[in-house]
């Protein structure tokens, strides 16, 4: 197999980015990560290879005390050759965006880290994940729908709940799926008069019914509301008084 086609060709100095991730170091404050983050958006990486003798191809990665896996990154060129010792400067060039997007999709690593054993700064995958959100604007889209079953005291709850709260009328029951994540939550679609104290009536009935929505979370509306409106039209009331 001829190993010199996975020779780095290229010479990546990225000064700036280095001396912001001592700062993040010295002081891991809000405003010293954003700059760095900033930086990290344009720079290029190099992602350090590991050649086997049969001519298999892995990303190089180190682990931490609890037994996690961190793709190796290096800013630069010469953080990299301190760190090989003279071995082949084996690798491939990626920008912040490929970094964050590989980590994600590879379920053997928890993120990656940079410059090991200099600057150092980890990243680990719930910090990833809001990076690529905050890059790529997220997904903020859900999907509501008709759930297959009910939690077993629903019915009888949201009963007991319209005796105590004489300002509901009509609760709709769906079941919402936020696109992002994939995570699922009841949406409960209230009516009534209750304009005026609209935060209140929430806040209790979602305290009131949560305990008995199987650990599911949830989100309160009212019929009101622009996207509320659009959910329920055509669809009958789960409850009414």
């Amino acid at each position: 197999m001829d190993k010199e086609q996975y020779i780095l060709k290229e010479t990546v100095d990225n000064k700036k980015l280095n001396a912001l991730m001592n700062d993040v170091r010295i002081d891991p404050s809000e405003t010293n990560m954003t700059d760095l983050l900033k930086e990290a958006a344009v720079s290029k990486f190099i992602v350090p290879l590991v050649i086997a003798d049969e001519g298999a191809v892995s990303f190089q990665a180190m682990s931490n005390s609890s037994g996690q896996n961190f793709m190796v990154v290096y800013a630069d060129t010469k953080s990299y050759e301190v760190r090989s010792e003279g071995k082949p400067l084996y690798g491939v060039i990626s920008n912040f965006d490929e970094l964050i997007e590989a980590c994600l999709a590879n379920a053997s690593v928890e993120g990656f880290v940079v410059n090991p054993g200099l600057e150092e700064v980890l990243f680990g995958k719930e910090m990833l994940s809001m990076i690529s959100d905050m890059m790529h604007g997220g997904d903020d889209t859900a999907k509501v729908g008709e759930p297959d079953h009910y939690p077993a005291k629903l019915r009888e709850m949201l009963e007991e709940y319209l005796k105590v709260e004489p300002k509901v009328n009509k609760i709709w029951v769906r079941l919402m799926r936020v696109n992002k994540n994939g995570t699922l939550s009841w949406l409960f679609i209230l009516e009534g008069d209750y304009k005026e104290t609209k935060e209140y009536v929430h806040e209790t009935f979602s305290n009131f019914i949560k305990p008995y929505l199987d650990g599911l979370d949830l989100v309160c509306a009212s019929s009101e509301d622009d996207f509320a409106g659009k959910v329920i039209e055509g669809v009958k009331p789960f409850i009414t008084r």
